[in-house]
């Protein structure tokens, strides 16, 4: 009775302790998009959205409070979300760092420019640069090109991260870059951008998680997972169970495993296709099923190992 006792004591503890930490925000949000009202007026020359497409709209971050204390989240890494180079509008998005939300920054920048590194040594200095966001077909381009390899091995002895945009198509490209700079962290973002028919995901997209995996330097960042089911932006809702997106989540972790695999929210892109909370809970709910550890570190811990992010930058 006393062993029973003591059994049940202990549980009860650890129950305790559980909630107490799940009232605390502790989640990494890797992965949201923030716009002023310049960069929106330089884009909208060239560039015509719907009218609720949020890369079209003015967003700061104390847009984004209510919903991190919500959901738990404790602070976020802002992604570029401007298609051109303008170093102005990194410098906008560096001074929103100030917010206790904000814990680092992915730019955007053309590596192949002479003037990379000028720009590259002075976002630096705010302590809130992690890495640089290329896109599609970019990377085969600064592949090829000598300024922008050896910007590459900047980033690779910095400790920058690079964040890929890209789909399967460009998996060999990813392998390229991965072997030539071994110490480079590469981020796939969005699952290849995942794109499900019939609830199935394409063949090529499975080999291309399987190849990239192969490389202990890449990792796959598993964000923005309602726009993977195939509806209609600003349409459809996205389905919001687990079940449905299994076709995408088993695959990426038994490729990367618990320590290679990072959560985001893709806010608030994500909203085209569904609710953030599902967002947030359908890959909770999935790294739950594969244990603890895979829970803090699919949800914590690798955002802040693989970005580097200053444990001083967290709210």
């Amino acid at each position: 009775m006393q062993a029973l006792r003591r059994t049940t004591a202990a549980f009860l503890l650890a129950l305790a302790s559980t909630v107490a930490i799940a009232e605390q925000p502790w989640i990494i949000d890797p992965h949201t998009h923030f716009k002023g009202r310049e960069q929106i007026a330089f884009e909208n020359q060239t560039v015509k959205r719907e009218p609720q497409n949020t890369l079209g709209h003015v967003v700061v971050p104390e847009d984004y409070r209510e919903l991190a204390d919500r959901l738990g989240i404790q602070s976020t890494l802002v992604v570029e979300a401007v298609d051109q180079d303008q170093p102005q509008f990194n410098d906008w998005l560096l001074d929103q760092a100030k917010s206790d939300l904000v814990c680092g920054y992915v730019a955007r920048a053309d590596l192949s420019s002479e003037d990379f590194q000028t720009h590259h040594r002075r976002y630096q200095q705010t302590g809130y640069l992690n890495g640089y966001r290329f896109r599609f077909d970019e990377l085969s381009g600064y592949l090829k090109n000598e300024t922008a390899r050896k910007n590459l091995a900047t980033l690779q002895t910095d400790g920058m991260v690079v964040d890929l945009l890209i789909e399967p198509s460009h998996a060999g490209d990813v392998a390229e870059l991965a072997a030539t700079f071994p110490r480079l962290k590469i981020v796939i973002n969005h699952c290849f951008r995942a794109n499900m028919v019939d609830g199935k995901v394409s063949d090529q997209w499975k080999q291309a998680v399987a190849h990239c995996a192969t490389f202990e330097n890449v990792f796959m960042k598993i964000s923005s997972i309602v726009n993977f089911a195939g509806t209609k932006p600003f349409v459809e809702q996205a389905p919001s169970d687990l079940q449905t997106y299994l076709p995408v989540l088993e695959p990426c972790f038994a490729a990367f495993g618990e320590d290679r695999v990072i959560f985001a929210t893709n806010w608030g892109v994500s909203t085209h296709f569904g609710s953030v909370d599902d967002v947030v809970r359908i890959v909770q709910e999935f790294l739950a099923s594969k244990g603890d550890s895979a829970l803090r570190k699919g949800m914590r811990d690798n955002a802040i190992r693989v970005y580097g992010i200053n444990p001083q930058h967290l709210r």
